[in-house]
C-alpha cells in the first residue's frame, strides 16, 4: 500500500510541474478563462486540483502549429514530404553568419592555420 501512495504523490508532482511550465511557457493571450498569472497561482497553491484545472479549463485549446496552417496529421505529412531539400540550401537574409562555415573571416583564418605558407 505504501507504494500506491508513493505512486500517486510522484503522479501529483509531476503533473504539478507539467502543468506549471505548460502555464508559464504559454503566451498570456492563448489562456482560457483566467489570465496568465492567476493560473499560475491556482496550480502553485492548489496542487493536485490547480493542476487539472489547467489541463481541462487553461490551456489553449490548439497548439501551435509548426507547418503553418496544416489542419489535419494527413496533410501535414504530405507537406512534410512535399519539402525540396533545395529550400535549406537558400542564403538567409542574416545580416551576420549562421554556422562558421558560412563566416567568410573563419574560413580565411582556418585556411591560414592549414596552410601557413599562403
Amino acid at each position: 500500500m505504501v507504494w500506491l501512495s508513493g505512486l500517486i504523490g510522484l503522479v501529483s508532482i509531476v503533473l504539478w510541474v507539467y502543468a506549471f511550465f505548460d502555464a508559464l511557457t504559454t503566451p498570456a493571450q492563448e489562456a482560457r478563462n483566467l489570465p496568465k498569472v492567476l493560473w499560475l497561482v491556482v496550480i502553485a497553491l492548489f496542487m493536485p486540483v490547480g493542476s487539472i484545472l489547467w489541463l481541462f479549463l487553461g490551456r489553449p485549446r490548439k497548439p501551435a502549429s509548426v507547418l503553418g496552417n496544416a489542419s489535419s496529421p494527413a496533410q501535414a505529412a504530405a507537406s512534410i514530404d512535399d519539402l525540396d531539400p533545395s529550400d535549406f540550401a537558400k542564403p538567409s537574409d542574416s545580416p551576420h553568419p549562421l554556422g562558421p562555415d558560412d563566416d567568410p573571416d573563419f574560413l580565411r583564418n582556418l585556411n591560414r592555420r592549414i596552410d601557413p605558407e599562403d
